[in-house]
């Protein structure tokens, strides 16, 4: 495919995508215009009709972040929607299924990448975020289950108590070994310079202990 069809075929996808989803929602382009404003970027009826209809190319990149903030999804879903079809184009020269095109987008793609990627590099940021995220989620669950596993134990008649207390000891054991990897994940992000993002309030005294 040449690079002004590829192009077009982008910006009809996207248009596409725009329209289906504010009908999805019950908008009009009006209303759609209201909530990016209501965002702090606003876009006219005008602009949006004419971006729906092809009149005019494809959104700019800000444009994109705020209609897909005020569309309720992700802006991934808006440039490569996962049911335009059985292939799509990621590029002028390449073919690919919607969902490896979208996991190339997003960066976890790691078809290509059978080795772990080179310290410091796009991929491996990527890496490092979405590991902490997964320990947070980990040990956020593991740290309410535990707590909800003591309150039992101290709920439970005599007779019950040591069985209940040692189950509560064994998901705290758990849980506390759960968020030494998020402090542990924490650290790392911090010595490469990256900022990570705040704890939920059930975790938050990991950072707390840790200052």
């Amino acid at each position: 495919m040449d690079q002004k069809a590829w192009s077009a075929a982008v910006d009809a996808a996207i248009a596409r995508e725009v329209k289906r989803r504010r009908a999805e929602l019950g908008l009009s382009a009006e209303a759609l215009g209201a909530r990016c404003a209501d965002l702090g970027y606003p876009l006219t009826r005008q602009v949006i009709a004419k971006l729906e209809s092809g009149a005019r190319s494809g959104p700019t990149p800000a444009e994109l972040f705020i209609l897909a903030r005020a569309l309720e999804m992700p802006p991934v879903s808006l440039i490569l929607p996962l049911d335009q079809g059985p292939t799509t184009r990621p590029t002028p020269l390449s073919e690919s299924t919607p969902w490896e095109a979208a996991a190339w987008f997003t960066g976890e793609d790691r078809a290509t990448l059978p080795d772990p990627p080179e310290a410091g590099s796009p991929q491996a940021v990527l890496d490092a975020f979405r590991r902490h995220d997964r320990l947070v989620r980990t040990a956020l669950l593991s740290t309410r289950m535990a707590a909800e596993r003591r309150r039992d134990a101290q709920l439970a008649p005599p007779d019950e108590y040591e069985r209940a207390d040692t189950a509560a000891a064994q998901l705290e054991y758990v849980a506390q070994a759960d968020r030494s990897d998020v402090l542990a994940a924490r650290r790392a992000l911090r010595d490469q310079g990256l900022f990570p993002p705040p704890l939920p309030a059930d975790l938050a005294h990991i950072d707390r202990e840790e200052a």
